[in-house]
């Protein structure tokens, strides 16, 4: 019977569910047995759950048996036990009589006093910049994206213990939403928020009372820009801390730059951290109650490069191929057409170059010197061809007066187009057709000349960088 029953539960664990349900109708003499071993397949099924490869659970299952927790001994057990028992009865102590809604100023400044009797000092907030970085400054709405870590470290006497009465215990962990913290407001911002929430935020309580927080802050400031010498400028921007309600003789905060600041990282792609420093100013509400403001400057750099391969080079190439294909033309004697094809193809070049600096700077009355320089090369690639359209129209109105007695072939006269009749008319017209190639030749040096010198304008401010 046993080893019947054997063989039936593997033949049960290898055939499907609807073999078994078969067999319990088609053999009469095992009906009760097979009833049996089909309740025990489904209870070992479902109490049995095998994690394979590829479950969701697997990877979290091998993680867990990979994972080893320090050993302790008896000894270590026990003080850890110990710990948190103090711990626990550290902080129901400080928390039975605490309130994070109250602040631990010191408002009672009116009293008077007897004398001997002094007002006790307004309490001392530090705020230290440790790290920051420039993720982006939108010249157009001129806002800089700052994200900021900073320190900061106050005492609040209400958070004191002696460590004898909790086990030698010096200093506990809090999160940030179960004490009070100062209020320091980001100004001069159109937003700003924290990375992280409060219930994910720690602070550490010494036992003396000083509180220590790190929290980082993203803050968008407001940056005004000075877009004179745009893309060669130099900006100072602001990231300004201010505590608005509390007045001086209550709170008194103290802001500095940390020691090891690595400026080399803090910028971006089209930016360079040269340097910073703090102002502080004293400004008073319209209850002429004072209070700090404190801003952290950057000295910030741009990276020109990337306009001046990108928009001066080729824009001055432009212009210096566009005033040579136009003369060089005159000069050949082709039509004018051809001389207008070019120049309207450049200036609507020149002219979409413009648009994209435009786009990319405030509009303000300040104009930048990148502006001034394709304002420049628009206007030599206009004078161009409006000189050797107009010049033999209107300097010179005798060619066509000799063209039309004389009969001439073309359309204009050039040196490669001799007059046919060597008379009178013939030596006037080869005359002034050379005075008129002479001129063509005088402009188009004179207008290179006027682009070299362009460039060298606005070149020498990235040389002076």
């Amino acid at each position: 019977f046993l080893l019947s029953s054997l063989s039936e539960i593997i033949c049960v664990h290898s055939f499907d569910l609807f073999s078994i349900a078969c067999s319990l109708f088609v053999n009469p003499c095992i009906q009760m047995r097979s009833l049996l071993l089909f309740l025990l397949f489904l209870f070992s099924s479902s109490s049995e759950t095998t994690i394979l490869p590829g479950h969701p659970e697997w990877k979290a299952s091998r993680e867990m048996e990979v994972y080893k927790d320090s050993p302790m001994n008896e000894n270590q057990t026990r003080l850890l036990i110990e710990f948190h028992e103090h711990n626990k009865n550290l902080y129901k102590d400080l928390m039975r009589t605490y309130h994070r809604e109250l602040s631990p100023y010191y408002t009672n400044y009116h009293r008077p006093l007897e004398n001997g009797q002094f007002h006790p000092p307004p309490m001392r907030t530090t705020a230290t910049l440790t790290w920051f970085r420039i993720v982006k400054l939108d010249q157009v709405e001129q806002v800089m994206k700052i994200i900021a870590e900073l320190r900061m470290i106050w005492t609040d006497h209400r958070l004191a213990w002696n460590p004898a009465d909790y086990g030698g215990i010096e200093h506990i962990y809090f999160t940030r939403s179960s004490i009070w913290v100062p209020e320091l407001t980001v100004g001069d911002s159109e937003m700003s928020s924290d990375v992280a929430p409060d219930y994910k935020q720690n602070v550490l309580v010494n036992y003396t009372g000083h509180v220590l927080h790190y929290y980082n802050v993203v803050s968008h400031s407001v940056c005004p820009l000075v877009t004179s010498h745009f893309p060669f400028d130099r900006q100072e921007c602001e990231f300004v801390l201010i505590e608005i309600l509390f007045n001086k003789n209550e709170s008194a905060i103290d802001v500095e730059f940390a020691e090891r600041l690595n400026y080399a990282k803090a910028g971006n792609g089209e930016w360079d951290i040269l340097g910073s420093h703090i102002n502080r100013t004293l400004v008073s509400d319209y209850e002429n109650v004072e209070f700090d403001l404190m801003r952290f400057v950057f000295s910030m750099k741009r990276k020109s490069n990337f306009y001046v391969m990108v928009i001066i080079v080729p824009t001055f190439i432009i212009t210096t191929l566009s005033i040579t294909g136009v003369f060089a033309k005159r000069l050949s004697g082709e039509d004018f057409i051809g001389e207008l094809s070019l120049g309207l193809t450049s200036l609507m070049t020149l002219t979409v170059m413009l648009g994209i600096v435009a786009d990319s700077l405030p509009k303000t009355n300040s104009l930048p010197v990148l502006s001034i320089f394709l304002t420049v090369e628009v206007t030599l690639t206009a004078l161009s061809v409006l000189v050797v359209i107009l010049h033999p129209r209107v300097l010179y109105p005798k060619i066509r007066a000799i063209r039309s007695k004389m009969s001439l072939p073309g359309t204009h006269l050039a040196l490669n187009h001799p007059p046919q009749e060597k008379g009178l008319f013939g030596r006037i017209s080869s005359s002034i057709c050379e005075k008129h190639i002479a001129a063509n030749l005088v402009f188009m040096l004179l207008f290179q000349a006027i682009n070299l010198a362009n460039l060298w304008y606005i070149l020498s401010f990235w040389w002076m960088e």
